[in-house]
């Protein structure tokens, strides 16, 4: 079953291309999601202690989401709902923690790599877990890999991966010119952190911080903590915006659906891994410059992580929507 209402918010602000345009005006996708964040630490839900332009970047061009939620708010299962457009109650071993994702089960990524798009990733994909096929065989669940380029971080408790120059090679890759699909699993703000980086590098100041949660002491530890997390989060952000001025620059832009969240709250205490309104409420913004009508948009209306999946094989003009997005869906 599709989920109508994200499709009727979505469909009533995207524009219709005309059948002549259909294999011009395929659009690219281009998946981007924090590890561990929490709704609302992005600049565009009036947090003024996290800076994120690129995310902002997004909301303003786009669609800002205020009530978007994962069903299971872990890092493997959450990505298995993004996935494969299925509740943790569907998803049988999928839905646990470091699990075997089951055969059966085929992701969006697959079934657009079966239909005409490029598909890749880089940095964290599905995970944790082993994912095979019936053949005992390795499945690419986000695509092929990208991992090949490392850059230095600012901290030690941040990935060596070079998310821009991963996607750069990704790009370049793409010899046939065919629509592509990227998956950009950033690793950040999960935890480990470098105490006091935010402060220390980031430039910033515990009294930038205008609430501490209520069920969290009120004390310098756990400021300097969130500002550590706040420094990570917008190292993600930054990358983001090196791809959105490479697609800028090389006129992909406006016909690449940007979607920004990230799979489960913050991993903080009462947080991640838990059934509360911070453990599953995520930040989500979507922009497609050539779609989306009377951009800047707000929606208020509930939207699920089971809705991406349905939602990728239902766009005006996408190749073969059926045969994207029966595969995925099961006949659920």
């Amino acid at each position: 079953m599709i989920p109508l209402i994200f499709l009727a918010i979505l469909f009533s602000l995207f524009s219709c291309q005309t059948q002549s345009t259909t294999q011009k005006t395929v659009p690219n996708i281009l998946f981007a999601i924090a590890d561990d964040a929490s709704y609302p630490h992005m600049g565009a839900y009036g947090c003024e202690w996290v800076k994120t332009p690129a995310f902002d970047r997004v909301a303003a061009e786009g669609i800002l989401f205020n009530n978007a939620y994962t069903p299971n708010a872990k890092c493997a299962p959450s990505r298995a709902c993004i996935l494969t457009g299925r509740n943790s109650w569907q998803l049988e071993e999928a839905a646990n923690h470091t699990p075997f994702f089951p055969a059966k089960f085929k992701t969006y990524a697959e079934a657009l790599a079966e239909n005409g798009y490029h598909v890749g990733y880089t940095a964290k994909g599905w995970a944790p877990g082993v994912a095979l096929d019936a053949t005992g065989n390795a499945r690419q669940l986000t695509g092929v890999p990208y991992h090949k380029h490392q850059t230095t971080p600012p901290t030690s408790a941040i990935s060596t991966n070079d998310y821009t120059a991963n996607f750069e090679e990704f790009l370049q890759s793409n010899v046939e010119g065919k629509p592509f699909c990227f998956w950009f699993g950033a690793t950040e703000p999960h935890r480990d952190y470098t105490f006091g980086s935010g402060i220390e590098i980031g430039g910033k100041n515990l009294a930038d911080i205008d609430r501490v949660f209520d069920f969290w002491p009120d004390n310098d530890t756990v400021r300097a903590d969130l500002l550590d997390y706040a420094f990570e989060l917008e190292y993600f952000d930054k990358h983001l915006r090196n791809m959105l001025e490479i697609l800028d620059k090389s006129g992909q832009l406006d016909n690449t659906i940007v979607i920004v969240t990230a799979d489960n709250g913050m991993p903080f205490p009462r947080i991640k891994g838990q059934e509360y309104e911070l453990s599953n409420h995520l930040p989500l913004a979507i922009m497609w410059k050539d779609g989306i009508k009377n951009p800047g948009r707000i929606v208020d209306d509930y939207v699920n992580f089971i809705d991406f999946a349905p939602t990728y094989c239902s766009w005006p003009n996408l190749m073969r929507p059926h045969a994207i997005c029966k595969p995925c869906r099961g006949g659920v």
